[in-house]
């Protein structure tokens, strides 16, 4: 963990001057030709960044799990996102940052015959893929590893991105059941200490909630996740976690953001009101009230869950896992596993907040049951619902994801919100492409536009149409 501190620290130094991007990128002098057990604490990190600083932050946003209340935060409730909001993200947080990290890991763990840094690598790029996918539609994939020789890469289809996710987590699998080398990964693993089984139990996890993505698209996507579930881990012990620091320079990106921005953002009235009005116990743990505001940072209040510097970051979890099971086994006309992963889902999450269960059973026998719901949208509606409340903080592009391709949770947009890229005023339905591809792979960029039917934000991309 030291080794990791001191990697960690060098790539943050930069980051204390950034405008809102200063919780994104955690290696911006990426070294070119270092040992692999250097460039995987990097990924992983950077990795999980993704997961919670900006980019899940506007999402947030949008999902109202979060409401701007000043500066530049205020604008995206407002749904004020253009070119530039997101386009640090793009750049240092997913291609020049984890995913050019997982391409080393890959092709250099290829090269050294070191196959399960190579299986790791690719569960990383399948992670931030997955990511770019579900905010941007088409994106560079295949061509966008390649080097100087090629800065202006095309464009893969979303369909074609989803086929090489779930190739990448096969391949993952394949390169993580073979055996172990003296330099296989181990303390610089800081997800699992380099243990094989669990990566692969992740692999399997992730291929369950990609295929879950696609219901709009495929049929079977209920029924193939499924086949993964048993496969994937079965407790919170075992979930893909990474372990941020007790220091500012190393916090999980909601503390890091709370000290760095004080008072900028806050649970949204919807989100706020869902919890109260369920008299969820979780929300003690999401955030405290102050002047009116349910605030998700405040210091030294160590209640708050997801606002500690070394609050944890799932690459999946376990509640995750089972509302994934939920809804595919409901999708499958298997109500009673449904109705038991449903249940278990909530309870996971209960337990992970540390909340006992004396303090939820009444919740749990309230929500955690499809009794009393006659169709099918009644039932999907609780589960999904049920999911977007677990999700806060750890899911945050899940809940979005879930949003387009099921219209759960009912939520309105705000009545104040700008049409300047949104002329439907509706939720958004993807984001724009950043503004570094508009100055240097325009032709690629503009070919994608076009294929895809255009880019404001009220545009379907093509697994939720």
């Amino acid at each position: 963990m030291k080794r990791y501190r001191n990697l960690f620290t060098l790539g943050l130094l930069s980051l204390l001057g950034a405008c809102d991007f200063g919780d994104t990128n955690i290696d911006p002098a990426r070294q070119l030709n270092v040992e692999l057990k250097f460039v995987l604490p990097a990924a992983e990190a950077q990795t999980a960044r993704n997961m919670g600083s900006i980019g899940p932050r506007v999402t947030g946003t949008v999902v109202q799990h979060l409401v701007g209340t000043d500066f530049q935060p205020a604008s995206y409730t407002d749904y004020l996102l253009d070119a530039t909001i997101l386009d640090e993200f793009w750049t240092s947080g997913l291609y020049a940052g984890a995913m050019k990290d997982a391409d080393i890991l890959i092709k250099d763990g290829q090269q050294q015959n070191l196959p399960h840094y190579v299986g790791i690598g690719k569960i990383l790029m399948a992670l931030n893929l997955a990511v770019a996918t579900t905010y941007w539609g088409d994106v560079p994939y295949t061509e966008a590893f390649n080097g100087i020789g090629n800065l202006t890469p095309a464009y893969d289809t979303q369909e074609s991105v989803y086929g090489s996710i779930q190739q990448l987590l096969d391949e993952a699998i394949v390169e993580l059941a073979k055996p172990k080398t003296p330099k296989s990964p181990a303390s610089d693993d800081l997800i699992f200490g380099g243990n094989p089984a669990k990566w692969t139990s992740t692999a399997y996890a992730l291929k369950a909630r990609y295929y879950m993505h696609l219901t709009k698209r495929d049929p079977q996507a209920s029924a193939r996740a499924l086949e993964q579930i048993p496969k994937a881990f079965k407790n919170l012990q075992d979930q893909p976690t990474f372990p941020f620091g007790t220091s500012l320079i190393e916090a999980h990106p909601i503390a890091y953001f709370g000290q760095d921005r004080p008072n900028q953002v806050a649970l949204s009235p919807f989100f706020a009101g869902v919890l109260t009005s369920n008299n969820d116990p979780r929300l003690a743990r999401y955030a405290v009230l102050v002047s009116n505001l349910y605030r998700v940072y405040r210091p030294n209040n160590t209640d708050l869950y997801w606002g500690q510097n070394n609050s944890p970051m799932p690459y999946i979890s376990l509640p995750e896992l089972k509302f994934l099971e939920a809804e595919a086994s409901l999708r499958t006309n298997d109500e009673t596993r449904a109705a038991n992963a449903l249940r278990e889902g909530i309870e996971a999450s209960m337990l992970q907040l540390g909340i006992a269960p004396a303090s939820y059973t009444a919740y749990l026998d309230r929500f955690g049951t499809l009794d009393g719901l006659t169709t099918f949208e009644e039932k999907l509606s609780r589960i999904i619902s049920q999911k977007y409340i677990a999700l806060y903080a750890q899911g945050t592009n899940e809940v979005w994801v879930d949003y387009r391709r099921t219209g759960f949770p009912e939520i309105t947009p705000p009545a104040g919100i700008s049409t300047s890229f949104n002329p439907s005023r509706v939720i958004p339905r993807r984001y724009l492409y950043p503004i570094t591809e508009v100055n240097t792979n325009n032709g690629n960029l503009t070919s994608a536009i076009e294929r895809q039917g255009g880019q404001l934000l009220d545009v379907d991309m093509w697994a939720f149409r």
